[in-house]
């Protein structure tokens, strides 16, 4: 019996424009309506199969006579990692699961940009019994694979599914080879996109404020003296957030490793760098974000700083107010600056609080004080080309859309 590696045939198939194959034969579920959020980057791929083993028989020419061994080659295992790869993006999007758009960039991993989860995996077995036309570029008959799929959570750093899918296909009428085994893949990746324990992995956190639990914080205690005599102290309570556009600050609240910052600080990040006045850092995850609002809550493992006091109270115009944050980033965290509430507005239907407090870039999510220390606001935007006028989210508000409750 002639030897064949399956390989020959399919390098000219594989570089033909893919067509839809046919379709699968386990009953995928479409999560479209569910607006899920969480996204999968495939990124690791093994086989079991010895790179000499036999992986079935292929005939040739109209009787399929003259049939040939199949060998799994190394040119085999990288063919069949590309189309596994590809039909694993093409059919979550197909079925409603976002794509993961950081795999697009080279700096993805430098911008604090990581999918939420990496999917590995590991080809188990792998059966032909087909006939192919002479140039090999279309075949008919059956097919088998089994795969092991493993998913692997970036932030509990474990793996939180894994299943073995079995798949299998098979035609009466020769067709394309790719779309052949595109098929085949298909059949097995369904079995993971019909599994519940699949998809409720998709489904562990909402990052938005919609039909999220409140969180209750305990409020910090006021200053018992002005902010001019202890304003070393409420320093260490404004961070600059590192996101993947730039910096800007942020502060804690309550005393579980809470920080409110604004949306577009964080973007689309999963997680961001959190610097503190005397150099170090630790890593944040951004759990919660209201873009309407422009407000972002990220979590730290633990409160290492002062936590402000939320002011419960109305402000008044004309007050003394000051804003802390980075402007220009790190360089000049901690930066205090001094003003009076201008004025209460309403813009786009949203309240505001105008200040004369410098806000410069790399301000954005720093708090507004009153003269006792406690938060107001949320600085949110300056005025371009108009100094002297800085716009501040109502500290409350800014909870109240993060599912934030003072205690």
């Amino acid at each position: 019996m002639r030897v064949l590696s399956l390989c020959a045939a399919l390098l000219v198939s594989a570089t033909v424009q893919a067509v839809p194959a046919a379709a699968p034969t386990s009953k995928a579920i479409n999560v479209s309506s569910e607006n899920l959020r969480k996204t999968a980057e495939f990124k690791l791929w093994k086989s079991a199969l010895d790179k000499t083993q036999p992986v079935g028989q292929v005939g040739l020419g109209i009787f399929c006579s003259d049939g040939q061994d199949i060998i799994y080659t190394k040119g085999l295992d990288e063919y069949n990692v590309i189309r596994v790869g590809k039909n694993f993006l093409d059919r979550s999007v197909a079925l409603g699961y976002p794509k993961f758009e950081g795999e697009e960039s080279a700096f993805a991993e430098k911008l604090g940009v990581e999918a939420d989860f990496k999917v590995g995996f590991t080809l188990l077995a792998l059966h032909y019994d087909i006939c192919g036309t002479p140039n090999a570029k279309e075949f008919s008959g059956t097919a088998s694979v089994k795969l092991r799929l493993e998913l692997y959570s970036n932030k509990l750093k474990r793996i939180v599914y894994t299943n073995n899918l079995e798949g299998k296909f098979s035609s009466k009428e020769k067709i394309k080879s790719q779309d052949f085994d595109d098929a085949l893949f298909n059949s097995a990746l369904d079995v993971a996109f019909s599994d519940k324990a699949y998809i409720d992995q998709y489904r562990d956190i909402v990052r938005t404020v919609e039909a999220t639990e409140k969180i209750d914080i305990v409020n910090g205690k006021r200053l018992s003296e002005s902010i001019d005599k202890n304003s070393k102290a409420l320093l260490g309570s404004v961070v600059t957030v590192e996101g993947p556009l730039g910096s800007g600050s942020g502060f804690y609240v309550g005393f579980d490793g809470y920080i409110v910052t604004n949306q577009h600080v964080v973007g689309e990040a999963k997680s961001v760098r959190i610097k503190f006045p005397g150099g170090f850092s630790i890593s944040g995850e951004v759990v919660r974000t209201d873009p309407m609002r422009d407000v972002a809550l990220i979590k730290t493992a633990s409160a290492t700083a002062v936590q402000l006091s939320i002011r419960k109270t109305p402000v008044k115009v004309g007050e003394v107010v000051f804003a802390i944050g980075s402007p220009f980033g790190e360089q000049l965290s901690g930066t205090v600056t001094r003003g009076i509430v201008s004025a209460e507005r309403v813009i786009n239907e949203k309240n505001y609080i105008q200040s004369d407090a410098a806000i410069n870039q790399g301000n954005s999510g720093g708090p507004l004080l009153d003269a006792n220390g406690e938060v107001i606001a949320v600085a949110q935007s300056g005025i371009s080309g108009a100094s002297g006028i800085g716009m501040f989210i109502p500290v409350k508000e800014a909870l109240d859309s993060l599912g934030m409750v003072l205690k």
